[in-house]
């Protein structure tokens, strides 16, 4: 399975300003998340014993009762036991992202994106992260690419999606 579908759907994007960080915050809180499928989404090599899917089903958990900063702790036991896990990464960098922490956000999508190149909602998540950090151009790259790969996958409602946010930057 080539995402994660830690999955956002833009709702109305209206006029983007590249004025602060938590413009993007706010752009990717206006999306619907589904945290409970990263590990039956997102690439990862098979978890060494059940230890690591306990640690990111508990992640997931903290994550969907908004607790980040115990998401982001256990991502990160995960990620002990397992250093190449891309379900943590993402998960951890969701966490980052929501508690504003860009640049750590952005560090954990690129560590996943080295790992599996392929990632949808990586390429997805780390655009809103570059337009969080006035990273434009890379804002719009991403988009572009998670819109590709999610028409590749054949979920189309996103590739719209992540194609019009990136217009939508592109043209502010």
């Amino acid at each position: 399975m080539k995402g994660l579908k830690l999955a956002v759907a833009i709702l109305t994007l209206g006029t983007l300003a590249i004025a602060s960080p938590s413009e993007a915050k706010n752009l990717s809180q206006n999306q619907q998340t589904q945290p409970s499928q990263i590990i039956a989404q997102t690439p990862t090599p098979p978890a060494s014993n059940s230890t690591v899917s306990n640690h990111l089903k508990r992640g997931i958990e903290k994550f969907q009762s908004k607790n980040y900063s115990g998401a982001i702790e256990d991502f990160n036991q995960a990620l002990k036991l397992e250093p190449k896990n891309t379900s943590a990464y993402v998960g951890r960098g969701a966490a980052r992202f929501l508690l504003e922490q860009f640049q750590a956000a952005k560090s954990d999508f690129d560590t996943a994106l080295e790992i599996t190149p392929d990632i949808a909602y990586a390429h997805y998540f780390r655009g809103f992260t570059n337009y969080a950090l006035k990273n434009k151009p890379a804002a719009i790259a991403d988009l572009r690419k998670a819109s590709t790969l999610f028409q590749k996958e054949g979920n189309q409602e996103l590739a719209q999606k992540a194609d019009s946010a990136a217009k939508q930057i592109e043209t502010n």
